[in-house]
C-alpha cells in the first residue's frame, strides 16, 4: 500500500511526522472535482520511519505494511459484529431477557477492544516507511 504524503515534522529516532491527503476510490483529487459533491476529506497525520532522510516540506511516497493494516481493520470492523452475533445467540439460547441488548453489549465490547488496540498501536513501531522522495 503506497500513498503520497508531506513531511511536517522531523522526530527523534529517525522518524518523521507526515500529513497524508486521503485519495478517493476513483483516485482523483476531490478538491478539483465536483463529482462527489463536497466530500473533501481532511488530511490525517501519521508517523513513519525516515531512513532516507526526507526534510520538512518534502513530498514523499510512504509504504505501509498490508498485514498490519488488514489486522487493524479486522479488529475495528469484524470483531464488534462477531461479538454482537455471538452474545445475541448466547442470550437467545439461554433464554435471557432482551437478547438484542446482549448483542449490543458485545458490539460495544468490540468497539472498546478496538480503542484499546489503537492506544497500544500508537506506542509501537510505525507501520509506514518513507520509500521515495
Amino acid at each position: 500500500m503506497q500513498q503520497t504524503a508531506t513531511v511536517t515534522k522531523l522526530l527523534s529516532g529517525n522518524q518523521a511526522e507526515l500529513t497524508v491527503h486521503r485519495q478517493t476510490a476513483c483516485g482523483h483529487d476531490c478538491s478539483k472535482c465536483g463529482g462527489c459533491g463536497e466530500l473533501v476529506t481532511k488530511p490525517i497525520t501519521v508517523i513513519a520511519d525516515n531512513s532516507i532522510g526526507a526534510d520538512i516540506g518534502d513530498t514523499v511516497v510512504i509504504t505501509g505494511s498490508s498485514k498490519q493494516v488488514l489486522g487493524l481493520a479486522t479488529v475495528v470492523y469484524v470483531i464488534p459484529i462477531v461479538l454482537f452475533f455471538v452474545l445475541y445467540a448466547i442470550a437467545a439460547v439461554a433464554a435471557l431477557p432482551i437478547p438484542e441488548l446482549w448483542g449490543g453489549v458485545g458490539f460495544f465490547l468490540g468497539i472498546a477492544g478496538a480503542l484499546l488496540m489503537n492506544k497500544h498501536q500508537k506506542n509501537k513501531k510505525p507501520i509506514y516507511t518513507i520509500s521515495k522522495l
